[in-house]
């Protein structure tokens, strides 16, 4: 038995990195089970994770503390960042880093578009701004329990695409 675990072990490490991401693709694409989670939790369910060098500042005051550099969804490559508050993930955000010539094709754009929207189904909003030579797009997704937000921006100076997994917080009129 100590045998076989000693192999399994040594499989898992001899992957190369892309076979990491795609191992961890499972984990990772469920940001559903992920979203809530405790940080140690986090850290326990995907060990590829490492420390951002400086902790990214999220909405309501969370922190990136930790990426995964080398992931892949919808076939295109990205870096996925985990954003922590009062030791829970509250946002799980991907972020393109497809050549620049890729990401102003909208490639990264479209094919995250159409994995979300084979998952998520419709998008229930869409939006398109385009000003000044920037161009902007979002769509949404929603769940019982989280909300799904891919963006695209293109600018002179900039190109990219973003996928946003947040907790979906309902609130019923008494609260509001």
């Amino acid at each position: 038995m100590n045998r076989l675990i000693q192999c399994l072990i040594f499989s898992m490490t001899a992957y190369s990195t892309t076979a990491i991401a795609q191992r961890c693709g499972a984990t990772c694409a469920n940001a559903d089970s992920l979203l809530g989670t405790s940080e140690q939790a986090l850290i326990a369910s995907i060990p590829e994770l490492k420390r951002a060098p400086r902790p990214v500042l999220g909405p309501r005051n969370s922190r990136g503390k930790w990426v995964l550099p080398d992931f892949h969804f919808a076939t295109q490559p990205f870096a996925v960042t985990y954003f922590i508050r009062t030791g829970k993930v509250t946002r799980i955000e991907l972020l393109s880093t497809a050549p620049r010539l890729q990401c102003s094709q909208r490639i990264p754009f479209e094919l995250a578009l159409v994995e979300l929207g084979k998952t998520y189904g419709g998008s229930q909003v869409l939006g398109t701004f385009e000003e000044g030579g920037k161009s902007m797009q979002s769509v949404a997704f929603n769940t019982q329990t989280m909300n799904v937000s891919l963006h695209f921006a293109l600018s002179p100076d900039d190109c990219a695409t973003r996928v946003i997994y947040t907790t979906r917080d309902v609130k019923d009129a008494s609260e509001l």
